[in-house]
């Protein structure tokens, strides 16, 4: 079935390279579904376990270790802190993850994904960057990140109909919330990659138009990407036959062709990413449906 223009315009503008601010919102997202995930009988939770002894070949797991809070810290379950450690690769130092809303005593999602992009970022070494993690490190029966982001989702929509009140109603609010911050930074952190394809692609065709999606919170950058509706309009207005053409022949070669420079393995990659996050967003919105 031809996909439609529309569909990989709304794909397009959302995909991003992984890591930076858009990977400790990841982070946050998955230790809310942690939260959420305990919930439920202990033999029915899923997430915050590590693989520890895996079949690479058969993509097997024959022991889960789930994540342990900090010694002596007199709780059973791990808190914001404790989870980056259990993920792997976090810098040393006894440093504090978290970041409370005063107001509510609750993880604040920007102020704490603010905190863990400075953290990696000015870390000790050569090149310190946000790392992503593998999925088996965060969650029983995950292997790849698509499947990852799928299960995680049902996870918690599972979860919203048969632990849902008004008290713990703010789990799923937060969990959401963080979601949707995810994609817009997946697509100011892609946007200037984006540009600069489009530029030299189309360029000498139409003027690429650019809209603005505010600015990284972390880093106080201004996130742009293409605007694909406004490019494409004013490209008809001016005259320039075939846009949509154009810009498919532009978004096929990107995401879909030959191309095996590293720029373009890395879009093709992410687009399957976006694909999922735009899947869970929809499937949630249907699943939650009374």
């Amino acid at each position: 079935m031809r996909v439609s223009l529309f569909l990989i315009l709304s794909y397009l503008s959302m995909a991003v390279w992984a890591g930076g601010y858009q990977g400790c919102l990841e982070r946050v997202w998955l230790f809310q579904a942690y939260e959420i995930d305990a919930l439920n009988p202990e033999q029915d939770q899923t997430i915050g376990f590590r693989c520890a002894k895996a079949n690479a070949n058969t993509k097997q797991c024959s022991q889960w270790n789930p994540c342990k809070p900090k010694k002596n810290s007199g709780r059973n379950r791990c808190n914001f802190d404790d989870l980056m450690i259990h993920l792997g690769k976090a810098p040393s130092g006894g440093t504090s993850w978290s970041v409370l809303d005063k107001s509510t005593g609750r993880l604040d999602t920007e102020a704490t994904a603010k905190n863990c992009y400075k953290i990696f970022t000015t870390a000790p070494g050569k090149n310190p960057h946000v790392p992503n993690f593998p999925p088996y490190a965060a969650m029983k029966g995950a292997w790849e990140y698509n499947d990852y982001i799928m299960k995680l989702s049902q996870k918690a929509n599972d979860a919203w109909w048969k632990k849902k009140n008004d008290n713990n109603k703010h789990l799923w609010e937060s969990f959401d919330n963080t979601r949707e911050k995810i994609s817009v930074a997946r697509a100011g952190d892609h946007g200037p990659y984006l540009i600069n394809a489009a530029q030299k692609a189309l360029g000498g065709t139409m003027t690429i138009h650019t809209q603005n999606l505010g600015k990284n919170p972390a880093t106080g950058e201004v996130w742009e990407t293409v605007d694909w509706k406004e490019t494409a309009k004013q490209a008809r207005a001016n005259g320039v036959a075939d846009v949509d053409k154009h810009i498919r022949n532009f978004l096929d070669d990107w995401y879909h062709g030959t191309k095996n420079d590293k720029d373009h393995r890395s879009a093709r990659d992410h687009h399957q990413v976006i694909r999922s996050y735009k899947r869970v967003a929809d499937r949630t919105q249907s699943c939650r449906k009374h």
